[in-house]
């Protein structure tokens, strides 16, 4: 699963650096780049929730090989773009094929672990995220610098990081089980007590929640979790597409020049920080029995460091507020995403989750396309920056709201 989501994250965001060199080629604005970097979460937002759906209908097994299959055609197919257009539908494609991954496999981690131990395994799975900027970014760069007169470094670059998942979703198929009934590792009275815990569980969420689609819909519980999500989440889009040429204009604003690789080595420090801190965190979340905090209070410094970033004079210390940024926003993300099983089980859960994604992933348009205008119409990404910094306070301020729930001011230890 780790190795799944590495490689999804990386398809869904090497575009960032492959935009060093793009957007020359191909005589791309950074507004036409935030644009078509941003489509991908519209194809994303559109399919997301009938994608849990089948999910939950047709078996994770099946349905993540057609994901993975499907996302690495359109990531690859990415290295024959020629003009605007292209790339515009390219990246809806490839959202609209990638929408059903993430939300798919929240679920399915909730058919597998208790409560006390989901946040923990969720960390687990979402260390691919930090860990695809930190060794994809590089790995990205280097891949670059294999070129010729006729297939630019960057089209190549598409194609070997869009084929592997192809060839990953031939072993989804017989590795990936269902359900822990289906799972040949566990002893039959493994499976007896796990499903205990889970069916006590589920039968205890649904006395204070949702257990049916309709009724997560109405809830506005998934709203307002959906819109903290967009906070999180914004900060990290922003600097995921986009670092990599502030980084760049460091040549520009310091004086100091640096190689394609180095801009690689240099992005790739925060989330390499990042990775190293989500599991303990969210362990510590499982361990205390408390989310709210946990998400709400990282998020208050990761915002400040983001506004102040880009007036700061020297680019070491840039590097160490953006370091800031992306720990807070990353850390948060494994213990948010622990909110929706505690009010949601079953169908609700599969058609809960996927609206939540959807909303939370919207910032993926919102963000870059809001940071690349703004780039285009002040001559700089102080603005976009600020605006972000903005969402992410909102999300703070919400998810402390959410205390007032019993639901989620209770500690479930």
């Amino acid at each position: 699963m780790i190795l799944l989501f590495f490689v999804n994250y990386l398809d869904r965001v090497n575009v960032g650096v492959a935009a060093l060199r793009m957007n020359a080629d191909l005589g791309f604005s950074t507004t036409v780049f935030g644009l078509g970097a941003g489509l991908l979460f519209v194809g994303y937002i559109v399919f997301e929730l009938p994608s849990n759906l089948v999910l939950r209908k047709v078996g994770a097994r099946r349905w993540i090989a057609v994901i993975t299959a499907s996302w690495g055609v359109c990531a690859a197919a990415t290295a024959f773009v020629s003009d605007e257009t292209t790339f515009y539908v390219l990246r809806f494609l490839l959202g609209a094929c990638e929408a059903g991954f993430l939300p798919g496999m929240v679920f399915y981690l909730t058919e597998w672990f208790p409560r006390q131990r989901r946040g923990r395994s969720t960390a687990l799975f979402m260390l691919a995220v930090p860990l695809t900027v930190a060794l994809g970014t590089p790995l990205s760069t280097l891949l670059m610098s294999v070129e010729s007169a006729d297939f630019e470094g960057w089209r190549f670059m598409f194609f070997a990081e869009g084929a592997p998942a192809v060839l990953l979703s031939v072993l989804v198929l017989r590795l990936l089980p269902d359900r822990p009934e289906d799972a040949r590792w566990l002893a039959e009275h493994e499976k007896v007590a796990l499903r205990a815990v889970l069916t006590a569980e589920r039968d205890s969420v649904a006395k204070v929640g949702s257990a049916s689609l309709r009724a997560a819909l109405r809830d506005v519980r998934v709203y307002a979790i959906g819109m903290i999500g967009f906070g999180i989440s914004g900060g990290l889009y922003a600097l995921t597409f986009f670092l990599p040429q502030i980084v760049a204009g460091f040549r520009n604003s310091y004086g100091v020049t640096l190689s394609t690789y180095e801009i690689g080595l240099v992005t790739a420090f925060p989330s390499a920080l990042a990775a190293v801190s989500m599991w303990w965190y969210a362990r510590r979340s499982d361990r205390v029995g408390e989310r709210i905090r946990h998400i709400a209070l990282p998020l208050f410094p990761a915002a400040i460091a983001l506004g102040v970033a880009l007036y700061l004079r020297s680019p070491v210390l840039v590097m160490l507020a953006i370091t800031v940024t992306t720990v807070g926003a990353f850390i948060v993300l494994p213990v948010w995403w622990q909110l929706p099983g505690m009010f949601l089980t079953g169908p609700a859960a599969a058609g809960g989750i996927g609206v939540i994604a959807a909303l939370g992933n919207s910032s993926g348009f919102v963000a870059p396309y809001l940071t690349g205008w703004m780039r285009d119409l002040t001559g700089d990404y102080r603005t976009g920056m600020l605006v972000i910094a903005g969402f992410m306070i909102a999300a703070a301020l919400g998810t402390l709201a959410l205390a007032r729930d019993s639901t989620f001011g209770n500690s479930f230890s």
